[in-house]
């Protein structure tokens, strides 16, 4: 039959937990306060206890860490994400409306008659059309605002510009009116930006200065 020790000992882990009854737990108590081996052994479970606590507290840690990071690399995923979303956006948004613009640039030597023929036939290809003539004298004009340095190689006495006429339209109709004008005499040239790549549009116009 064991003895008392032997009984205690067995019960010692579940008291260390706390989950003896309350006639056990007494029973254990009454015995420690004379018996020092039963206590030290109840202090080694206590320590092994303790580290047993305190490796899984480290083990939370290195947990709770690893879910941070994680959570902070989604966070910078989805912000880089939603960084290059409106970046594209604002590309396209850019693109349309350069692409809705057009300017067609005039012969020194058109006539009244020739030019009006141009004007109807924009008019005429579309409802909705903004058409505004420039002049040479107001096209250098222009040119002199914009431009940070002397105009060298330009004789500005003679006027060297083009007179022109620049278009807004929707950008589907663009393609229709160059189409449409492009061999009608008193026209020079047409310059569209439907063909241009739209990021090297968007960094031609916001970010080379």
């Amino acid at each position: 039959m064991k003895n008392e020790c032997d009984i205690v000992m067995d019960l010692l882990f579940s008291y260390s937990d706390g989950v003896l009854s309350d006639t056990s737990k007494e029973f254990v108590e009454k015995h420690l306060k004379t018996c020092k081996n039963c206590n030290k052994i109840l202090k080694d479970i206590n320590k092994e206890d303790e580290k047993i606590e305190e490796k899984e507290i480290d083990a939370f840690k290195g947990i709770k860490k690893k879910i941070n990071r994680k959570n902070i690399f989604i966070c910078m995923s989805l912000f880089f994400l939603l960084g290059i979303i409106i970046f594209n956006i604002m590309i396209f948004i850019n693109y349309n409306k350069f692409a809705s613009e057009m300017q067609i640039f005039l012969e020194d030597n058109i006539t009244e008659e020739q030019l009006k023929n141009i004007e109807n036939a924009i008019k005429n290809s579309t409802e909705s059309v903004e058409i505004k003539y420039i002049s040479k004298e107001k096209e250098l004009e222009d040119v002199k605002k914009w431009s940070k340095s002397e105009l060298i190689g330009i004789d500005t006495e003679n006027n060297p510009m083009l007179a022109s006429i620049k278009i807004e339209a929707d950008k589907k109709d663009i393609q229709e009116i160059t189409n449409l004008v492009q061999n009608m005499p008193g026209i020079r040239k047409i310059s569209t930006n439907l063909s241009m790549n739209p990021y090297e549009l968007f960094i031609g116009q916001y970010l080379i200065k």
